[in-house]
């Protein structure tokens, strides 16, 4: 497919030449080999970022017989030429149509990608319902979808042949077993698919079967210590080392915690060889120590010597996000200044010590402010604070302990700078609030102007337009799929980002389906059974 004639046409050819440091070459292109397209629902510079699409690309290409690909959105500018000039989407290493391959598999991080996967499918022509490339002539590929958005795959059970729910590492060759073993027909396909413990099959399912999550040994699974190295800069473009899967403290709030548990370690050994081996393999001059609560890792602190003996030996900055809001995450952070300079970010979440207790999130009003101050002494000057609106059992009085804790943190350090970010809670499957409410729209806008006024700091938020439609999916059931469908029809794609994002057409798609989507923002009845409970995390 000669598709290197448009890239002087668009904005950052870059993302699609492919030809990467580290990236697999497929020339000449084994035949006899089986083809997986791993594809991620956004542009190029975020899908790059992201740590799975790194690990399945790796395991794929280092098992015999099989031959992994990307394929990624692509910008607006590229979209346009691909329907004028009636091509399919097509991979970056070999330019090979989508439909051409034996499995797609989609990296699902979050619920505003939906309408991406279906113009994915649209632009590769491909069927997008799983019911109508089952009885074509042609043969399509399988597609298959992992990852945190797969938590509830109802409202996607209509395009997806078949979901992995968990960790992907090992499950992706078991898929692919179960391909070669009956690669002929693709109903008996489906069905030998089905019978793997964490992969739910939604033409095979009853609706009653119990769909358990994988977990893998982090200490034996395969990481990768030659990741590809893209030509642009990406959104996260430094070395990422995954310390640790899942966490301990299990916010009421908070999905990740339960889908990533049980919480397992990777040893300061491992991880050592693969900052070792990943640097000498990237030239990466940062890399970050990835977890969903960093501070929390046994040993930090000996873990972070040792790391920085490597790191400062190679002159390598270091990263570590997620830290708790308390002093020791202060010194933990300024290990990590020896190369460069960051700001700091904390998540209190809530205004009060009542609500962040409700919530989960066990910090006083005096370890903030201890933080804070700490954090100026220790030579600071930008503190970014995170909280969410909408909480269950939210009041007055916990808007105003934000404004409070703001005021409190001016006054005592008035040279440190503060970024706020305000986002709508949204009620997620498989947490303790997954029956709670969504706030509503108009209350999310009113408290919005409220904060931006009393803060004295500056203040990003969330469209609680796109939160809304996130907390619609994210425990939506079959009824959406045809939402979604209209939703594409109507246009709908990267409703993730603002300039893109339209509400309007949203609402039009709910309206042509008769489905109201209020009904999905609601509280959830105790004895209402939960459409997603098939599904065990």
């Amino acid at each position: 497919m000669q598709i290197e004639k448009f890239l002087p046409f668009v904005k950052k050819p870059s993302q699609y030449i492919g030809h990467e440091w580290n990236a697999t070459s497929h020339f000449p292109l084994p035949t006899s080999h089986l083809r997986f397209c791993l594809v991620f629902p956004d542009l190029y510079e975020i899908g790059m970022s992201n740590l799975g699409m790194q690990i399945i690309y790796n395991i794929l290409n280092k098992t015999e017989n099989i031959v992994c690909e990307r394929a990624f959105s692509p910008a607006a500018d590229m979209e346009t030429i691909l329907r004028k000039n009636n091509l399919p989407l097509f991979s970056i290493e070999t330019k090979t149509p989508l439909n051409e391959f034996d499995i797609i598999g989609f990296n699902i991080q979050h619920e505003l990608c939906y309408t991406n996967i279906l113009n994915i499918l649209d632009l590769a022509k491909i069927p997008l319902k799983s019911k109508e490339r089952a009885v074509a002539s042609i043969k399509y590929p399988l597609i298959i979808a992992g990852g945190p958005a797969c938590a509830n795959p109802l409202p996607l059970s209509e395009f997806i042949d078949a979901f992995v729910i968990g960790d992907g590492e090992d499950v992706v060759l078991k898929i692919i077993e179960r391909f070669k073993d009956s690669k002929i027909e693709r109903l008996k396909i489906l069905e030998d698919l089905a019978k793997i413990p964490s992969v739910y099959v939604p033409s095979f399912h009853d609706g009653k079967k119990i769909i358990q999550k994988n977990i893998v040994d982090l200490e034996t699974a395969e990481y990768p210590t030659e990741p590809v190295v893209p030509f642009l800069n990406i959104t996260q473009n430094r070395l990422n080392v995954e310390i640790m899967r899942g966490c301990a403290r299990g916010c009421s709030f908070c999905q990740a915690s339960k889908l990533y548990s049980p919480r397992r370690i990777r040893s300061k050994e491992r991880i050592l060889e693969i900052i070792e081996k990943g640097l000498a393999s990237t030239g990466s001059d940062e890399i970050s120590l990835l977890s969903l609560s960093s501070s929390d890792y046994p040993k930090i602190n000996e873990l972070m010597d040792d790391v920085l003996k490597v790191c400062v030996a190679k002159k390598v900055a270091v990263a570590l996000p997620s830290l708790r809001c308390h002093p020791s995450s202060v010194d933990l952070a300024a290990k990590t200044l020896v190369f460069k300079k960051t700001s700091l970010t904390f998540a209190p979440e809530a205004g009060t010590e009542r609500l962040r207790k409700h919530i989960g999130k066990f910090i006083t009003d005096a370890e903030i402010f201890q933080t804070t101050n700490y954090a100026f002494k220790s030579g600071w000057r930008l503190l970014k604070l995170y909280f969410m609106l909408g909480l269950p059992s939210e009041t007055d009085e916990d808007i105003e302990g934000i404004v409070s804790i703001v005021r409190n943190i001016k006054k005592q350090t008035p040279q440190l700078n503060l970024n706020i970010t305000i986002s709508p809670f949204v009620p997620k499957p498989h947490t303790v609030f997954e029956r709670e409410k969504f706030f509503g729209i108009e209350y999310f806008n009113e408290k919005r102007i409220y904060l931006k006024k009393k803060l004295h700091a500056e203040v990003k938020s969330h469209k609680p337009e796109m939160s809304a439609i996130e907390a619609i999916f994210a425990r939506g059931d079959e009824k959406l799929c045809s939402v979604l469908e209209i939703a594409h029809k109507n246009g709908c794609k990267f409703d993730n980002w603002n300039e893109f994002f339209s509400y309007e057409k949203w609402l039009d798609a709910f309206s042509k389906c008769s489905v109201n989507p209020d009904e999905y923002l609601k509280e959830i009845e105790s004895t209402k059974p939960l459409p997603w409970n098939f599904i065990k995390l």
